[in-house]
């Protein structure tokens, strides 16, 4: 018989397991399946896997990258909340969301790639990701959730795509080294006044579309950077 789903809290607290290969035949991971597997450097999710689960890899604080099939279609609210040894994430191109605190306090977290299929990125999704340096924000994406990038202190540059239509309250407030951003949207988007609050944007450059200079220049909080100008 071919194992089909690994089940809630299936492996939850192994702290001894060090690798799993996940057969092809399973279609889900359930919430909190390797909750706390603090030994667990490396995990392969095949293209059968459709959805990871809340809390699926909470706290695996040993695994160090992550790649996740497209066959997944969404990422779980915390499902990699606290691993704080991974360093880099390979998101596959059928996911569409990403969930609430999806990577919350993935301290070592240094490189993201997220695919155009992800139109929304939830509260807290990479809350203190404190070793995050850039992060570019593909134009399928239309909301950015609340302190979705909050704390990530080590973030200089973020690329903003065309399509955001909505961000959301501290989505970037505690970016202390920010220096660049850049929004591709034509229109302002929906912003919270408190986006980038605690982010030293009086002294960062925002670059935005050539025509739509003005229209930032007369919105909250994107006109209280330091300069906007077109994007070359």
């Amino acid at each position: 018989m071919n194992v089909v789903g690994i089940g809630s809290k299936a492996f939850s607290g192994c702290t001894s397991l060090t690798s799993i290969t996940i057969p092809e035949s399973v279609t889900s991971i359930g919430g909190s399946a390797f909750y706390g597997c603090t030994s667990l450097t490396s995990i392969t999710i095949p293209e059968s896997v459709t959805s990871i689960g809340i809390y699926a890899f909470s706290g695996c604080s040993s695994l160090t990258s992550i790649t996740i099939g497209s066959g997944v279609t969404s990422i779980g609210d915390e499902a990699f909340s606290g691993c704080s040894g991974l360093t880099s994430v390979t998101i596959g191109s059928g996911v569409t969301s990403i969930g609430g605190s999806a990577f919350y306090g993935c301290t070592s977290l240094t490189s993201v790639t997220i695919p155009n299929s992800v139109t929304s990125i939830g509260n807290y999704a990479f809350y203190y990701c404190t070793s995050l340096t850039s992060i570019t924000i593909p134009e399928g994406v239309t909301y950015i959730g609340d302190y979705a990038f909050y704390g990530c202190s080590s973030l200089t540059s973020i690329t903003i795509g065309s399509g955001v239509t909505s961000i959301q309250y501290s989505a970037f407030s505690g970016c202390s080294g920010l220096t660049d951003v850049y929004c591709y949207a034509e229109n302002v988007p929906s912003t919270s006044s408190y986006a980038f609050d605690n982010s030293p944007i009086s002294s960062a450059t925002l670059h935005v579309p050539a025509g739509s200079v003005n229209a930032y220049k007369a919105r909250g909080p994107w006109q209280y950077f330091g300069s906007i100008v077109a994007i070359e």
